[in-house]
């Protein structure tokens, strides 16, 4: 591996939390198995952080009205009423500060690899945290879903375009940033260029000298 040459790879764990956002059909979860595998670190994804939440059974009413990291979403339009109760919430965005609380416990457990849902926004504040954008050429996306998910080309289109579409307006509606532009971001990768193996050490070894 060419990163060996550069860094001298190693598989220490790191104290870093890594938050990753990415393109629908760019590589991203068998990427982020492999930095699991290497690191021996979970992995949360929107699924799991769903099913966590399930079961943690968050109550919206009781996460304060006063955390710091929710300043700057659409908390702040619910913080304005301090008589507010969980009727008053729109479900999703109910969903979210109850997804949010989730992952904020799951990082606060150690290590680990957060997939979605605004992970990077939700964990800011935090003093190791590594913030990843994995995107890839449109053509390899299509050629990608076509081959995971067994579909047809136009088929693969929707899906990219659905799936695209509902992280980016998720990411806008609760950061007030733009999904996948680089500045909202540490780390923004095409796997195009380079091998999953490759990414997910380059990942790792940033993951290890991040200063925040």
């Amino acid at each position: 591996m060419f990163l060996n040459k550069i860094f001298g790879v190693n598989n220490n764990i790191s104290d870093t939390i890594i938050a990753i956002d990415s393109q629908h059909g760019s590589g991203a979860s068998d990427i982020t198995k492999l930095i699991s595998k290497k690191l021996n670190i979970e992995v949360y994804d929107e699924d799991i952080i769903e099913l966590k939440t399930l079961e943690s059974k968050i109550d919206i009413d009781k996460v304060s009205k006063e955390d710091s990291f929710l300043k700057g979403t659409v908390y702040d339009l619910y913080r304005e009423n301090y008589s507010y109760s969980q009727e008053d919430i729109l479900e999703n965005d109910a969903n979210f500060l109850a997804n949010a609380k989730t992952i904020r416990q799951l990082a606060s457990n150690g290590p680990c690899i957060i997939v979605g849902k605004c992970g990077s926004y939700v964990l800011k504040e935090k003093e190791k945290l590594l913030s990843v954008f994995i995107t890839a050429d449109y053509e390899y996306r299509i050629e990608d879903i076509m081959k995971r998910e067994k579909v047809d080309r136009q088929r693969a289109i929707i899906q990219i375009k659905k799936t695209d579409t509902r992280r980016s307006n998720h990411y806008k509606r609760y950061t007030s940033g733009v999904w996948g532009q680089s500045s909202e971001y540490d780390l923004t990768i095409d796997s195009t260029k380079f091998s999953s193996e490759d990414i997910a050490d380059i990942i790792i070894q940033a993951s290890k000298h991040i200063n925040k």
